[in-house]
């Protein structure tokens, strides 16, 4: 636990601190330019480009609005080392068959086929003798499938797979015939436009569900392995887009080895399967790492040490306590400045000027701080415990001098000068009078209603305060102004309509929604509570635009807040492994890895832009390489050693472990944010 650090500062001096976090605000504010000509900015447009060549692209060939039937591409690179499965077949206008296994089941699929009655056969026979041991007969109109299903009385062993397309002089489909006398009845009818034959290896596996494999309740079962010599067919351009999107859809939902394991499966090249995953990293990795960088980096100039923290923090209570007329001992004001955290504790008192409730002063002092925050680019949460100091506040009406005269009292105070009396009971009735129309037609012109108001003067200053509740359904998420919003319009409608009052006197108002809005409480971008023994409300400073709205949501707020608290902990270790530590992280296949979140790890560690951009490109590289080329290996080593009812328990145990692996450091980092500051508030408190 950092302990709470005390600065002695004078308030009131306006150097060299001042000057330091002026010149600071000046870089920052003077830096709000869209595009600065720096390298994130570059990498920016050309991420936008390169998404818009892609995704254009994509669209482009699934659409088939360009040479949707050439060949040419896959033709051209299957020649190359680029494809491992070697120089694909041009099947163009050529009637194929293509047969493939799927556990216990042999299936085979007519392509290309011409328009009319056909039918498909599969015979399963033994490598001595043409015997079929089983068979299937499917008719159908044009292109047809079948499925051939292992009897379990089939020994293991290698068979002979022999399947013939037929085309019949029928005018109807062939979906009556269905065995081999009905088929041998219609044999002389057919014509022959197709004959492949394979081999066929079935295996006895176990099988059954996650649950049976846990119990050991697994059964026998066949499978079917089909060895097949015959190049694969040449993949159409329009072919080539639909695979783009069911791969980049699989990647998106079940991350890169998924939509690599499933294009792998189904025979696409692994070329093809390696730059659709790259686009989709280039495309993310130089969108969002850009703008996530430019949410929460900041220059090594720019950042605040705890005497500049705490100076700006005098400053902007100090412009707070002048406007709602309270009194601060910048002495007796705490300062806990953690890697995690800012704590303030504060202790004000009132003045006979305060028209401020405490929870108001609190409310006012937070949204300044975090719009300070926001501005010097700080994304650590606040935390502030404010203390009124009185037992009595004018607020509350309760300690008024003899000086002040109320709208809503019909009090009035003594005196021996009767003429001055009638005097001043005169002025403020014309003024009261003024300022209750002018308030009523303000609460008109926003539809609100008035859940009170009180009209206080003195010989300085004119004191208004309205409490108010929007008439409009479902206000709290529909309400737009905020109670600032509304405060400084309603000083605005008053000084217009009453300025003949006030003689020289100042104008003081305080507005208060009685039924906070959305708006009223958006004063953070993002809220943290504290739950069971931990109790608190630490808040981060709210940014605006794109990267706002991306990183400051809950979830990419509990991740960033998580992986922040991460990184500081092994902060030496971050140092001095760093970038090729960042490399393998992206790299090697693992729950929760990837470019953006890699790219957010060297963020928060603070790594340059360019060794973070670098670390992550060529490692989300490799990665989608690594696995466009090794994801029809691995398909087929699962197949032969039977394991894929492995795979399932290994996905839940990753799963399961990252869970709680995250959970641990989300519940280990709320721990210490709220249980330090609560030590720190209560020891402030005592002394």
């Amino acid at each position: 636990m950092t302990a709470a650090v005390e600065v002695p500062q004078d308030s009131s001096d306006p150097s060299p601190l001042d000057k330091e976090l002026d010149r600071i605000r000046q870089r920052r504010t003077g830096q709000t330019g869209f595009f600065r000509g720096t390298f994130d900015d570059w990498t920016l447009v050309f991420g936008v480009i390169a998404g818009a060549v892609f995704f254009g692209g994509m669209m482009v060939m699934s659409t088939g609005l360009l040479a949707s039937d050439s060949i040419i591409i896959d033709q051209t690179l299957s020649k190359t080392p680029l494809d491992t499965g070697g120089e694909c077949t041009d099947r163009q206008g050529e009637v194929w068959i293509n047969i493939w296994a799927s556990h216990d089941e042999v299936v085979a699929k007519s392509n290309n086929a011409p328009d009319g009655s056909t039918m498909l056969v599969a015979a399963l026979t033994s490598t001595e003798n043409e015997v079929p041991l089983i068979a299937s007969y499917e008719g159908g109109w044009g292109d047809i499938r079948l499925e051939l299903i292992l009897d379990e009385e089939i020994p293991d062993g290698m068979y002979s797979l022999k399947s013939t397309l037929y085309l019949s002089d029928s005018e109807e489909p062939l979906t009556e015939f269905d065995n081999e006398s009905e088929f041998m009845a219609i044999l002389d009818t057919l014509t022959v436009l197709k004959t492949k034959q394979i081999s066929v290896e079935v295996h006895t596996v176990k099988t059954g569900n996650l649950l049976d494999w846990l119990l050991g309740n697994r059964v026998d079962s066949k499978e079917a392995e089909v060895i097949d010599t015959e190049p694969r067919s040449c993949l159409t351009i329009e072919s080539m887009g639909e695979w783009g999107w069911v791969l980049m859809g699989a990647e998106w939902v079940g991350g890169r080895e998924t939509a690599m394991l499933l294009g792998g499966n189904a025979g696409v090249p692994p070329w093809w399967l390696a730059l659709v995953s790259l686009g989709m990293s280039i495309f993310f990795l130089c969108v969002q790492y850009p703008l996530m960088h430019r949410l929460y980096h900041r220059e090594a100039d720019d950042l605040l040490s705890t005497s500049q923290m705490r100076r700006l923090i005098e400053r902007t209570i100090q412009r707070v306590s002048q406007d709602l007329r309270f009194e601060i001992n910048f002495d007796e004001m705490k300062l806990q400045d953690r890697p995690i955290s800012i704590d303030v504790y504060l202790q004000y008192t009132t003045t006979g000027k305060t028209i401020a409730t405490p929870i108001d002063v609190r409310t006012e002092i937070t949204k300044e701080l975090l719009e300070e925050f926001a501005i010097f680019g700080e994304m650590r949460p606040l935390q502030m415990k404010v203390v009124c100091m009185d037992t009595s506040t004018s607020a509350d009406m309760t300690s008024l001098g003899p000086e002040f005269f109320f709208s809503d009292s019909g009090g009035v105070p003594l005196a021996e000068d009767y003429s001055d009396f009638f005097t001043d009971i005169s002025a403020f009735g014309r003024l009261d009078t003024a300022a209750q129309e002018s308030i009523a037609r303000w609460f008109r012109k926003h539809d609100l209603v008035d859940f009170g108001t009180a009209i206080m003067a003195d010989e300085e200053a004119i004191f208004v305060r309205v409490i108010y509740r929007p008439v409009q359904h479902f206000a709290y998420f529909l309400f737009k102004p905020s109670y600032k919003d509304l405060q400084d319009d309603l000083e605005s409608h008053l000084l217009a309509d009453i300025n003949p009052h006030l003689h020289g006197r100042a104008l003081m108002v305080s507005a208060r929604n009685e039924k906070s809005t959305l708006a009223d409480r958006a004063i953070a971008g993002r809220v943290e509570q504290g739950d069971r023994e931990f109790s608190g409300e630490a808040m981060v400073a709210k940014r605006g635009g794109i990267a706002g709205a991306l990183l400051q949501n809950p979830f990419m707020g509990d991740i960033l807040s998580s992986v922040e608290y991460v990184a500081h902990k092994n902060q030496n270790r971050i140092d001095r492994y760093g970038y090729w530590g960042l490399i393998v992280f992206v790299w090697i296949p693992f729950m929760a890895s990837g470019v953006l979140v890699g790219a957010m790890l060297g963020l928060v560690a603070r790594m340059p832009f360019e060794r973070v951009f670098a670390a992550c490109l060529i490692g989300g590289s490799a990665a989608s390489l690594t696995w466009a080329y090794t994801a029809r290996g691995i398909i087929e080593f699962m197949e032969r050693y039977h394991a894929e009812a492995v795979v399932p328990v290994l996905l839940i145990l990753a799963v399961a472990f990252t869970w709680l692996k995250i959970r641990d450091n989300k519940m280990r980092r709320r721990e210490e944010l709220f249980r330090d500051s609560m030590a720190f508030f209560a020891g402030a408190s005592e002394t």
